[in-house]
């Protein structure tokens, strides 16, 4: 049981460390944005609207990884997990940062 305590210790340090990310590169790329919808839901941002396939092409949409939230100076912006799209609607790159516009 005291092996178990620590281990979960041991995680919980690890993850406050070096951040336990919602999002991994590896999960979205190659993928259509049809095929991250359905598995992730709706996007929380998108630059250009999907075309009648509901396919997303070249551009880039986002999830939220982070809310705003009030800072001591200044407020913490939001971010969020963008996926960039190309021409044929396939993932082909990530990149996180704050909401474009603010």
């Amino acid at each position: 049981m005291k092996k178990l305590t620590v281990l979960i210790a041991v995680l919980l340090l690890a993850c406050m460390l070096f951040g336990c990310a919602k999002y991994s590169e590896k999960d979205f790329l190659g993928k259509t944005s049809a095929q991250i919808v359905e598995e992730y839901g709706e996007f929380d941002c998108v630059s250009v609207p999907a075309d009648a396939d509901g396919i997303y092409r070249s551009c880039r949409c986002g999830y939220t990884v982070q809310k705003a939230r009030p800072g001591y100076l200044e407020q913490n912006p939001e971010i969020l997990f963008f996926i960039h799209f190309d021409a044929n609607g396939i993932a082909v790159d990530t990149s996180e940062g704050p909401r474009p516009g603010g």
